[in-house]
């Protein structure tokens, strides 16, 4: 049953139980700033839950408020579930905060692990970050015109494993849950999986860099073999273990045939190897097995969208390794009392960062927070991006990466343009195009796609001085250039970002990575301790949540105390002195 977290003032307060000490001590920490106004806004919040409990029947629930701080505490601190409860239950702040008896405030594990999976299955998360972020911007006058984007590379609670040990990983998997479905099957299977899976987990994968190409092939055979042996069996089949030791093998192996029924030479153990037929070695398997050959896919041809570990399906390989990429945005107006997160994405790492670019601007568009300038690295800035940016209103601000292999050459940016950023004026030697026009596209292009065509004298363009250097085609009547306002942007931003000036101004962007710092080292960021990228992304979002709270804690106490009937219309800038 939904109840509302009590907001109103207790006839009998919690703070007889605090001695005067006490009390001044409470009222300079974080539990002050949390009673006076954390709380109130979070009780408009709860509402956004009550629609996924009972009005009426059913036990009442713990407060949501309660449940919201207590995960914000948990990330903020890189606490366990464990030492989330203790602090809780026995943290007088907690206690002193809610102005709940202990028998009111005690949570229990499965309450944390419910809300959880509440939260993810509706994506509250969300929901809960932007209507706090909202909060703490609007109550401090934080200036979000200007704000800078960044993302650092995350694992999680994983182990990063080789190719060899990925496919011995899943052959065990499998064999786990085939001994409890079928262990007729399962004792029936050549005694190459004794020696090789069953006697002990992760043996087979534990092979000296010489020997790990020849175990890979034979590892590699081992998945064809179960494949094709329980591809028909229902039940083993539809296993997770089962999709995932198929899916494995499709992305790294790709099946031949055998000409003839060679022999095939078989590692035993460390010391000793031995010749078989092929039918020996897949004895009990189909003729369509007995004339396969199984070739190992060079690295080289591998997506990156290939299973890093069947613990976390969702994880991908890209240039930073296996895991996610986290993307923060966050204020950086120098006027600002402290800089606050604006944003979070969670991504799998195989997603390039180009693509997150215009993503962000929305959300935060959509957030009322959408900044002036955007200041980035080369990962996020492309001309398609500055120009999809500057017709959302936003400046994009950042180097593009890559070096120009024609510096000789003459560029768009040389050209003269009108104020539209669209019309030719002149080209570099000052002559006046005879006409231009947007090109007819075959098919609907973005605006940062469509392409202007520009056209020049073509006797003019012969006798030009510059005719070696200039990007003009010349065709039988006329002289032709053709570009995009993507690469008009690119052009002008290459030029820009070679200036002293652009670089100064640039120099705030580096501000951000104290965030990827602060949160790894003291959040635990850099290895989370769940694993699937709702979980991930949840917890990220949880983290960021932390570091806001953190942040306007630390500006608060550095604030003079005031009673609380001279709360500045309710600012949270000031605290009362005493409770």
């Amino acid at each position: 049953m939904f109840v509302r977290t009590p907001l109103q003032a207790k006839l009998f307060p919690c703070d007889d139980k605090y001695n005067e000490r006490e009390l001044v001590d409470l009222g300079k920490s974080w539990a002050q700033i949390l009673k006076d106004k954390v709380l109130p806004f979070l009780g408009t919040l709860e509402l956004e839950f009550a629609n996924f409990y009972h009005q009426t029947m059913g036990r009442p629930i713990k407060y949501i408020s309660l449940l919201i701080v207590a995960h914000i505490f948990k990330e903020m601190y890189d606490w366990t579930d464990e030492e989330l409860l203790e602090s809780v239950r026995f943290d007088k702040r907690f206690e002193y905060a809610f102005d709940l008896p202990y028998e009111e405030i005690t949570l229990c594990q499965k309450t944390l692990h419910n809300f959880r999976t509440l939260m993810q299955d509706h994506k509250m998360a969300r929901t809960i970050f932007d209507r706090a972020t909202a909060f703490i911007v609007k109550t401090f006058n934080i200036d979000t015109n200007q704000q800078r984007l960044d993302s650092t590379h995350i694992i999680s609670n994983m182990a990063r494993l080789s190719r060899l040990g990925l496919f011995v990983r899943v052959i065990e998997n499998f064999l786990v849950k085939l001994k409890k479905l079928d262990p007729n099957a399962y004792d029936n299977l050549p005694a190459r999986f004794t020696d090789r899976y069953k006697k002990r987990r992760g043996y087979f994968a534990d092979a000296r860099s010489k020997k790990t190409k020849h175990r890979l092939g034979q590892a590699a055979d081992d998945m064809y073999y179960l494949i094709d042996r329980f591809i028909d069996h229902k039940e083993i089949s539809s296993l997770k273990v089962a999709r995932q030791l198929e899916r494995v093998f499709n992305e790294h192996c790709t099946v031949g045939k055998v000409k003839d029924n060679s022999s095939i030479t078989v590692e035993v153990n460390d010391s000793e190897t031995t010749t078989h037929t092929a039918e020996q070695i897949v004895e009990g398997t189909t003729s369509d097995f007995l004339s396969a050959h199984v070739i190992v896919k060079d690295p080289k041809d591998m997506p990156s969208g290939t299973l890093q570990n069947p613990s976390d399906e969702d994880v991908t390989c890209g240039h930073k390794g296996p895991g996610y990429e986290a993307t923060f945005t966050e204020t950086c107006t120098a006027k600002n009392p402290f800089q606050v997160i604006t944003d979070v994405q969670v991504d799998t790492s195989n997603i390039s960062d180009q693509r997150k670019t215009v993503d962000v601007v929305n959300r935060l568009d959509s957030n009322n927070l959408k900044p002036g300038v955007l200041y980035t690295d080369g990962g996020f800035t492309s001309g398609e991006n500055i120009v999809d940016c500057a017709d959302k209103g936003v400046d994009l601000q950042g180097n593009l990466v890559g070096v120009d292999k024609s510096p000789e050459k003459l560029k768009l940016a040389d050209f003269e343009f009108d104020q539209d950023g669209v019309t030719v004026t002149a080209c570099p030697d000052g002559k006046k195009p005879v006409a231009q026009k947007q090109e007819n596209a075959r098919r609907i292009k973005s605006k940062s796609q469509q392409s202007f065509l520009v056209h020049f004298d073509l006797e003019t363009c012969k006798r030009c001085a510059l005719r070696d250097r200039c990007p003009a085609r010349l065709q039988k009547k006329k002289a032709v250039i053709r570009f995009s306002l993507a690469q008009r942007s690119s052009s002008m931003r290459r030029r820009e970002q070679q200036t002293k000036a652009f670089k100064e101004r640039n120099n705030i962007r580096a501000g951000i990575e104290s965030i990827n710092a602060e949160m790894k080292k003291s959040q635990g960021l850099d290895r989370l301790s769940v694993r699937g990228q709702p979980k991930v992304e949840q917890t990220v979002i949880f983290k960021a949540l932390g570091c806001n709270f953190k942040r306007m804690v630390k500006y608060v106490r550095t604030l003079p105390k005031y009673d609380p009937v001279h709360q500045n219309n309710g600012n949270l800038a000031v605290i009362p002195a005493n409770c």
